[in-house]
Parts: C-alpha cells; structure tokens; sequence
C-alpha cells in the first residue's frame, strides 16, 4: 500500500548479528549523517515487510511460524561522532502469536538515543532453526525526522536587513517585523 503517511516509496532495511556466530553479518547495517554533524533523530515510521509477515505467520523452510512465546524486535543503537555509544532504543514487531504483528505504520521516537551521527538497527527474535535467528531480518521504514538547530540571529546578520530579492530594506522593518521574520 505505500509508504508511511501516502508516500509512494519507503525503505526496507536487512540486517542483523546475534549470538550464534553464524550470522551474515560482520557489522549492522546503519544510517549516518555524511557531513559528520551529530543531530537528534526525533522518529521514523516503522512496518513490518510482507517477507517477514509470511514467515511469522506461516513459517518456511528456515524458520517456524511465530509460538505464543516467541518475538521479534528491532534495536536502534545510536554512535556519537567519537564511536561511543548515546544509547538505544527497542521497537517490538512481533510478539507472540498473530495478535500482537506491528502491520501498520507505526511511530518509533528515538530521541532518546540523543544526539548522534550513526543509527545502527539489529533485528533480534527467538526463533532459532540451530543456525541462529531465522526469521528474515528485515523491516520497513520511512518519514524519518530530524531535529535542526534553529538559527539564532548572530548566523543571520549577514541577512537580517535584505529582502526576498536580496536587497537592502534595513529602513523597511520596523523591530516586530525582524522578529516575526527569524
């Protein structure tokens, strides 16, 4: 049906290491801010894929269905700029039987991962077929928001006295104005 909210894409996300040592996996999968700057991700919408839908419901080859005991979560660890880490969060996607499936979009805060560069996300679950997890690992997820700084008005100096067109109105604003404008 599409993406969080209407949208007409999303992000689907692969990835997990557990205890086993037979994953996949040398590291988890992550997203980071490219420019370094660490910033707090408020949210993202998070669903379940169809893949791993079919298997908690109906099982296959690699994995049992979903038992009433059984779970399956995805943990947020988020980096700061030094490689320590601010914290972490834990969304449940499925916990015990068909009842309890994450099947619509639903909000993830993860703010209180804090300030970071780097989200890492491990897809973590009981069901295990002698070889480690054996759920698919993957997840949906879209319309994630980040928190900007505000500009304060020593960054807009340069810009306070100028119009649309860039030209200088400095005895067009009246004190109210500037402030209504930042």
């Amino acid at each position: 049906a599409g993406g969080a909210n209407g949208s007409k894409n999303f992000c689907t996300h692969f990835g997990y290491i557990d205890d086993s040592g037979m994953g996949m996996m040398n590291e988890l999968v992550y997203f980071h801010f490219e420019d370094g700057v660490a910033r707090v991700i408020d949210h993202m919408y998070i669903n379940i894929s169809t893949y791993l839908l079919k298997c908690v419901l109906g099982g296959n080859s690699l994995t049992e269905p979903l038992g009433e005991e059984d779970w399956v979560k995805i943990v947020a660890s988020g980096w700061d700029a030094d490689g320590k880490m601010t914290g972490s969060s834990v969304f449940v996607l499925c916990e015990g039987s068909s009842k309890n499936i994450v099947t619509e979009w639903t909000k993830w805060d993860l703010s209180e991962l804090g300030e970071v560069v780097r989200v890492e996300f491990n897809v973590l679950g009981t069901n295990d077929n002698g070889y480690g997890f054996s759920q698919p690992a993957y997840f949906a997820y879209d319309d994630v928001a980040v928190r900007f700084p505000i500009e304060t008005d020593d960054s807009m100096d340069d810009n306070e006295n100028k119009d649309d067109n860039g030209d200088d109105n400095t005895d067009e604003e009246t004190e109210d104005e500037k402030d209504y404008d930042l």
